[in-house]
């Protein structure tokens, strides 16, 4: 994520809010290309914070 993008998530209160601009990053990631390393970071981080965030396929967050 660029540091806009880490702003607006944390701007972001509700869940849903945070997993439909999860489900963003990911696809603008995947049109852009280069970046499949992203999601396997993004996931430890998440992991490190105690998050469970669940990717199905497709790229949707749920």
């Amino acid at each position: 994520m660029t540091k806009p993008q880490k702003s607006s998530f944390k701007a972001l209160k509700k869940n849903s809010h945070r997993e439909a601009f999860v489900e963003l990053v990911i696809a603008q990631q995947t049109c852009m290309g280069r970046y499949k390393h992203w999601e396997d970071a993004y996931a430890k981080r998440c992991g490190k914070k105690k998050v469970k965030l669940e990717l199905l396929k497709g790229g949707k967050a749920a």
